[in-house]
């Protein structure tokens, strides 16, 4: 297994590999909900709405096939709105919390699956909360779910509720496997081919996961929720956590090591969770402000 030593490295191995981006629909609650309220400026109100559209992923791998960056929403939250197939537990936090839940037709993970002829071998999610597993039971049991290892708990599962039964795992840990890229302490090679790098981004959950797809032209980096969506990005607003004063520390953390990474890289196009749209631009700008 080779260990690149920078960045220029691996994107001197890039190779063209077909990506997709599908939106499964959208989350509205306020946006004190799911931010760090002590980064927020003062002209933005706590009580705002904020929708938040619930991004998935896909390449097409040349030897390992169709793979997964997320599932986002099955069909249930068509069938069965507002909340389909969450947790018991997630149902009442999300009721409590005014937290809504919307999909139009067409939008469920199993149709993107068939309008796009995706048959995934591999997800990889980038962190066990259940609008990025709910579309889990819809794959069969010979794709394989990949996740960050500290969040093979108790506490994770019974926020997921069901989405994992019946399917093989495989848990990635940067602790004993990681490697240093700069501004990353901790990366990994997936398949060792420099196609696909899982990038240790902990604070929104503990094993946070974001991901760098080496496609060319262009390499596709899924920041997931390691940062809320562009508006947030744009405001210094920060994601928040699950796991108290050191899980803020580690979202601030993260945050800067991937500011970094997007100014080294500025070439790169940014995707995530909770946006549609790029990212890109709107960083650099505000980093120019700095």
């Amino acid at each position: 297994m080779k260990k690149y030593t920078n960045w220029g490295e691996v994107f001197a191995s890039a190779k063209p590999l077909e990506f997709n981006t599908f939106n499964t629909g959208r989350i509205t609650g306020k946006v004190k909900t799911y931010a760090d309220t002590t980064s927020f400026p003062i002209n933005v109100d706590l009580n705002t709405d904020l929708v938040c559209d619930m991004m998935a992923f896909s390449f097409e791998h040349p030897e390992k096939g169709d793979i997964l960056i997320d599932c986002g929403f099955s069909r249930s939250f068509t069938d069965n709105p507002p909340y389909g197939n969450l947790s018991f537990v997630m149902k009442v936090f999300q009721k409590l919390n005014n937290i809504r839940y919307a999909q139009q037709s067409g939008e469920d993970f199993e149709s993107h699956m068939k309008r796009l002829d995706i048959q995934p071998t591999h997800v990889f999610l980038t962190h066990f909360h259940p609008d990025h597993t709910s579309g889990l039971p819809s794959l069969t049991s010979n794709c394989t779910v990949h996740f960050g290892k500290k969040e093979h708990s108790f506490y994770y599962r019974l926020i997921a509720g069901s989405h994992l039964k019946g399917k093989r795992i495989k848990l990635l840990d940067f602790e004993t496997n990681g490697f240093a890229l700069e501004p990353f302490e901790k990366v990994l090679d997936v398949f060792d081919d420099a196609s696909l790098f899982a990038v240790s981004t902990p604070g929104h959950t503990k094993d946070h996961i974001s991901y760098l797809i080496n496609t060319q032209p262009t390499p596709q980096f899924i920041i997931g929720d390691a940062e809320l969506n562009r508006w947030a990005v744009k405001n210094g607003i920060k994601v928040n956590t699950d796991y108290g004063k050191q899980g803020l520390k580690d979202v601030y953390k993260s945050s800067r090591m991937i500011q970094s990474f997007l100014t080294l890289h500025p070439n790169i196009e940014v995707q995530y969770s909770h946006d549609k749209k790029d990212l890109q631009t709107e960083t650099k700008q505000r980093l120019a402000k700095f």
